[in-house]
């Protein structure tokens, strides 16, 4: 299954917000209320892994490898691939996109993933999804009044 989001940021500098995706500060924020809780991240650069633990009726772990990670000053692309996922997942990439838009910024978040069995699917999709699915608020958030507080 397969899910895209875009959050178009008026008035921001593609610039704020590709020094954001390497802040671990922005990424603390990014899971900060949720049932997510991170235990390694380095950074996104590729070859670089991250873990967390998700909370749903106990702690289940993820572990991702970043991938093609390209980066210019206003431009960012890189992938989280799955090592280790819960749930039955059997596959996990999620693409993480930040471009130049009009005055401001699009971040694009593109999930795929895979699931055994296939009759929870839906359930686990909308379960894995929901922490990308609420950065349309949490990216304006950071981006419009905490980024410039740090």
């Amino acid at each position: 299954m397969t899910f895209q989001q875009k959050v178009i940021l008026n008035n921001i500098n593609p610039v704020d917000v590709v020094r954001s995706f390497h802040d671990y500060n922005f990424v603390k924020f990014l899971t900060f209320a949720q049932p997510i809780r991170i235990e390694d991240w380095s950074g996104i650069n590729s070859n670089q892994e991250a873990s967390f633990a998700f909370w749903f009726f106990g702690w289940r772990r993820i572990k991702v490898k970043h991938q093609n990670y390209k980066a210019s000053e206003d431009q960012l692309h890189f992938q989280d691939v799955g090592l280790e996922m819960p749930f039955g997942l059997l596959s996990w990439k999620h693409e993480h996109v930040v471009e130049p838009y009009g005055e401001g910024v699009v971040i694009i978040d593109n999930l795929e993933m895979e699931y055994s069995p296939n009759y929870k699917k839906y359930f686990i999709f909308l379960l894995m999804i929901f922490p990308v699915y609420i950065r349309q608020f949490t990216y304006r958030v950071w981006f419009y009044f905490c980024m410039f507080k740090n």
